[in-house]
C-alpha cells in the first residue's frame, strides 16, 4: 500500500500539513503559553531522552520507545514532521532559497558527537546534551525574540549558527550533529519500510539528488541513505519516472565491522571524555560555592541538580504566572529566578507541570506551597516598619506589631518572593539556599 505514494505530490503536501500544525502548535505553547500544546510537546523525542538518561520513570521510557519504534517502522518522520529545530531549518532554506544536494557523510561525527553527548548526560554534566538538543535550542531562539529587551546577544547564537549551518548543507544539523537524529537516523538504517530508488525506473536524472536537503541520494550510484533520510518526501514528488520507493527494500543493508569498531572505541573515548568533564565540572563547583547561588523554580531541587537536567528550553519561562523566571545569563547557566520582576505566585504550579526534561520535578500545588526556594534577609537599617510584608505573606512567616520591627520566622519561610516585592523601601531580599526542602 506504500508503494501507492510514489511518483506524486501528494505525500509531500501531506507532510507539510502536519508539519505545519505541529511547528503552529509548538509556537503557542512559546508564544501564547496555549497549555494543550505544552501537553503535546511533552511527546518530543530529544527532551524525553534527556529526562529518560538523567530521572528514570515509566512514562518518559514509553515516550523514548514509541519514538524509537516509529522511527524503527517508517524512518525518521520525526524530524520533518515534529521536530520545530528540523522545520525552522526548512524555513530558513525556503527564505534564502538554499539549493539542496548530496552531501557527505559524516558518521564519524555524529557517532562521536551521540556518545559524548549520552556518556556526558549520564555523569550529570548536561551543558553537552543543552548544546545539542533542537528543541531546547528551538526554545531559546523563539523566547530570545519573545524577551528582546531582557537578552543579550548571546542567546541569538544557536540561531546564528543553525542558519549558517543551513546555508552551507541544508540539513547537516540534522544528519549530523543532533544526537536524538542520530539516534533515529540508525533505527531507520535497520528499520522495516524504507525509502529506495528503483533501479528498474531511474533514469539518473538527478532531480532527486538535487531536491534532497539531508544530502542522502547519489544519483550516479543509484542509492538512497536512509540513515540520513528525513523523509521530507521531495524526491518523491520531483521524480519524473516515479522511481523513488517507499516500502520493504529488497536488498538487505550490508554489515560493516569496521563501523562498529569505531563506534565501540568511539564510546570508550566519550566515557573517558566525561569522567575528565566531570571532574574539571566538580572542581568548578567548588569554586562556585563561594559566589552567589541561583534562586530556582520551585522543585528544582539545587543548582547542581538543576544544571544536569535543564535543557534551557524556555518553555517555564513563558508559562510562569509571576513572570519571575529569567534567561541564562553571565552570572548563571541555567533558567533562574529573578524576583525584582514580581513574586512566585502562590497557586501557580505551571513550570512544574509542563516542564519537558524533568528538571524541575512534578509536584501537587499543596507540595509546591511548602517547598522552600530561599529565605528572607532583612535590612533592619532602612526597614520603615509599615508592616506589608506581614499582610502579605501567605505563610504566616513575618509577624508585625505597629511601630516595631517585623519579626521574621524562618522556619514557615519558602521565599516566593512576596513580600521582597511589596517593600516600598528594598528592605528585604529574598537570597538563595543550596537545597530546596519541605517546611
Amino acid at each position: 500500500m506504500f508503494k501507492n505514494f510514489r511518483g506524486n505530490k501528494k505525500p509531500y503536501l501531506i507532510r507539510i500539513g502536519f508539519a505545519v500544525v505541529f511547528f503552529l502548535i509548538t509556537l503557542s505553547a512559546f508564544l501564547i503559553s496555549f497549555k494543550p500544546a505544552v501537553y503535546i510537546m511533552q511527546f518530543n523525542f530529544a527532551p524525553a531522552l534527556a529526562k529518560l538518561i538523567a530521572d528514570f520513570s515509566i512514562i518518559t521510557i514509553a515516550i523514548v520507545l514509541i519514538n524509537i519504534i516509529l522511527a524503527f517502522g517508517f524512518g525518521r518522520f520525526y524530524c520533518s514532521v515534529f521536530c520545530p529545530f528540523g522545520i525552522l531549518q526548512d524555513i530558513i532554506g525556503g527564505i534564502f532559497k538554499r539549493k539542496c544536494g548530496k552531501s557527505p557523510n559524516f558518521y564519524y561525527i555524529r557517532y562521536i558527537l551521540l556518545a559524548v553527548a549520552l556518556a556526558c548526560t549520564a555523569l550529570g554534566i548536561g551543558a553537552v546534551f543543552r548544546y545539542l538538543d533542537p528543541y531546547s535550542n528551538f526554545g531559546n531562539i523563539v523566547t530570545g525574540f519573545v524577551h528582546f529587551k531582557d537578552v543579550s546577544l548571546f542567546t541569538f547564537i544557536p540561531l546564528i549558527i543553525i542558519a549558517a549551518l543551513v546555508l552551507w548543507k541544508n540539513r547537516i544539523f540534522c544528519t549530523s550533529i543532533c544526537p536524538a537524529g542520530t539516534i533515529l537516523g540508525l533505527c531507520s538504517k535497520f528499520g522495516f519500510y524504507k525509502m529506495y530508488i528503483s533501479q528498474d525506473i531511474c533514469k539518473k536524472c538527478g532531480q532527486c539528488e538535487k531536491e534532497c536537503p539531508a544530502g542522502a541520494i547519489d544519483s550516479e550510484k543509484i542509492t538512497l541513505d536512509n540513515e540520513r533520510c528525513i523523509r521530507c518526501m521531495r524526491c518523491v514528488a520531483k521524480c519524473p519516472g516515479h522511481g523513488i520507493l517507499f516500502g520493504i527494500q529488497k536488498t538487505s543493508v550490508k554489515f560493516d565491522p569496521s563501523r562498529r569498531n569505531f563506534i565501540t572505541t568511539g564510546v570508550v573515548l566519550a566515557v573517558a571524555a566525561g569522567v575528565l568533564a566531570k571532574g574539571k565540572d566538580i572542581a568548578k563547583t567548588v569554586v562556585e560555592s563561594f559566589k552567589n547561588r541561583p534562586i530556582l523554580p520551585p522543585g528544582a531541587v539545587s543548582p547542581e541538580d538543576f544544571a544536569q537536567k535543564c535543557t534551557n528550553c524556555g518553555l517555564c519561562i513563558e508559562h510562569c504566572k509571576g513572570k519571575i523566571l529569567k534567561k541564562p545569563d553571565a552570572d548563571y547557566e541555567t533558567v533562574h529566578i529573578d524576583f525584582s520582576k514580581g513574586k512566585c505566585e502562590y497557586d501557580c504550579k505551571n513550570c512544574s507541570d509542563i516542564c519537558p526534561t524533568g528538571a524541575i520535578k512534578k509536584m501537587s500545588i499543596e507540595t509546591k506551597q511548602n517547598c522552600r526556594i530561599g529565605l528572607v534577609k532583612l535590612n533592619r537599617d532602612i526597614c520603615s516598619k509599615c508592616g506589608l510584608c506581614s499582610h502579605i505573606c501567605p505563610k504566616g512567616a513575618i509577624e508585625f506589631t505597629a511601630g516595631q520591627m517585623p519579626v521574621y520566622n524562618p522556619a514557615k519561610c519558602i521565599g516566593c518572593g512576596a513580600c521582597q516585592n511589596i517593600c516600598p523601601v528594598h528592605a528585604i531580599e529574598i537570597v538563595s539556599i543550596n537545597k530546596q526542602s519541605q517546611i
